[in-house]
């Protein structure tokens, strides 16, 4: 007797166990230890019934992708929100300091997203969660700028220097170019606060 189909529910529930299964494995080995099967025995699944949900490994990875750039996109229309109605210095500095929070919780989702290039990604794949970042961080430094809090200057390019600034020292400490932890943290301040520096009038 042939098994009852899954409902549609019961189909979104596995999709949802297997990519958190896949976040805590990515999270603990990184992205190399990614596999299907290791997936598979972390919910204790033969790694064949994996594939009826995900056509394979890279279609897995593109789904995480997916919800990562949705969870972003929502907190920055949370951003914008609080911005628009209060202090958007505030909000650009917290924006900014995201970049640590997430190089500290979660290194290798961070190494992922501004590091390593072993994936299938195109160039112009791995460079569309920076476009996203500085687009996001350019419409706060605008606000900023017509309400007087930031130095008036183009604020595509404000943006993208302020996340360099913040980004650079977490870049070379997860690529590994840069080893000394104490140095490491006193750099991630400094950072910080240069950005801010930069973008206040």
């Amino acid at each position: 007797m042939p098994r009852p189909k899954k409902t549609p529910q019961q189909i979104a529930e596995m999709r949802e166990r297997i990519l958190n299964a896949a976040t805590g494995l990515l999270e603990k080995e990184g992205i190399a230890g990614l596999s299907i099967r290791k997936i598979g025995d972390r919910l204790g699944l033969s790694h064949m019934v994996l594939y009826t949900y995900f056509a394979n490994r890279n279609a897995l990875i593109e789904t995480l992708k997916e919800q990562w750039i949705e969870r972003m996109e929502t907190q920055q229309r949370q951003d914008l929100r609080a911005a628009e109605t209060g202090d958007s210095l505030v909000v650009l500095r917290e924006a900014l300091a995201r970049c640590t929070k997430l190089a500290h919780e979660h290194p290798q989702i961070y190494r992922l997203a501004w590091v390593h290039h072993d994936t299938d990604e195109t160039v112009g794949e791995r460079s569309q969660y920076a476009e996203k970042e500085i687009e996001h961080l350019a419409r706060l430094v605008q606000l900023g700028i017509e309400r007087g809090q930031c130095t008036e200057r183009d604020s595509r390019l404000a943006a993208a220097t302020a996340l360099c600034l913040v980004n650079g020292p977490h870049v070379l400490y997860h690529s590994e170019r840069l080893t000394d932890e104490a140095l490491y943290a006193q750099l991630e301040s400094e950072a910080l606060q240069a950005a801010m520096d930069y973008l206040s009038a």
